[in-house]
């Protein structure tokens, strides 16, 4: 596999191919609109989960997993945040992985039937960087209770609350950043057409490594704009003793609105873009 040119693009460079390549087909656009459409009805059919007849149907799991309280108001918007990103992950995958490709298949003006086509690839891409996001985050997790069960009282002199709470979120943060920097261009090189799943996978990692900080910048950038949410989520359990517990729906609601609207077009535009350019490939 010959390596793409190691050709660099100033940031503001970048931005100006990506608002460009956006007025040329504003189509590229639409299925991230789709996407946060069906994200929001999921969000509204987990909050009337405790409500007929929803609740017949997925009221026996969430007792299971945790407990009837959380079937009950106003007990049910503290498990709102999770159940919405569980959502949304499954979503992303079976469906926000062939909407990302339509996407960049418009923005790179190849036949829609294509991205189609390669659904199973695109599908695997996108639960590859899942499973590799949740199964990192798991073994964190294992790994910080074990330590901290075997007796120790700190770790780097914080606490064991200080690294179960804030610093765990924090760290959730930047393991998502750096490996959605990893693949972030392997939909585009399979749109390319640059091979199957592996090939598209390696140049992914390869061209990351020669644009490392644009990428992260790229990719990190967007995603601080979900910062501020991903604080006040954390701080439900305040915010539903301060207010009212509906303010929970309402930071859903604008998390789905930042993430789908915001977060993702911007990354998979500017990442794309960069990509065709470097690549020296842009129609």
């Amino acid at each position: 596999m010959p390596p793409h040119p190691k050709k660099t693009f100033p940031l503001n460079e970048i931005y100006k191919f990506s608002a460009q390549g956006l007025r040329k087909t504003p189509s590229a656009y639409i299925p991230f609109f789709i996407f946060a459409c069906i994200d929001f009805c999921s969000l509204l059919l987990l909050y009337l989960t405790p409500r007929q007849p929803l609740i017949e149907i997925f009221g026996p799991p969430i007792r299971t997993l945790w407990g009837e309280r959380f079937l009950h108001y106003p007990t049910n918007f503290l498990l709102l945040p999770k159940l919405t990103a569980d959502a949304r992950m499954v979503l992303s995958v079976c469906i926000g992985s062939l909407l990302t490709g339509i996407a960049i298949t418009l923005l790179y003006q190849k036949p829609l039937k294509s991205a189609f086509k390669k659904y199973v690839s695109l599908f695997l891409i996108v639960f590859l960087i899942t499973v590799l996001f949740y199964g990192t985050i798991k073994i964190r997790n294992i790994a910080l209770m074990k330590y901290f069960m075997a007796g120790h009282k700190t770790l780097l002199f914080l606490s064991p609350t200080a690294w179960l709470g804030p610093i765990s979120t924090g760290m959730g943060f930047f393991i998502g950043l750096f490996i959605q920097a990893a693949f972030t261009y392997a939909i585009p090189a399979l749109i390319m057409g640059e091979g199957r799943l592996m090939r598209v996978l390696a140049t992914s990692l390869v061209f990351c490594k020669n644009h490392l900080f644009t990428t992260l910048f790229l990719v990190g950038l967007p995603m601080l704009l979900y910062v501020p949410l991903l604080v006040l989520n954390y701080n439900s359990v305040f915010l539903i003793d301060r207010f009212f517990p509906e303010i929970i729906l309402w930071l859903s609601a604008a998390g789905v609105i930042v993430n789908s609207l915001f977060i993702d077009p911007l990354i998979t535009i500017t990442t794309a873009e960069l990509y065709a350019h470097a690549a020296q490939k842009r129609p």
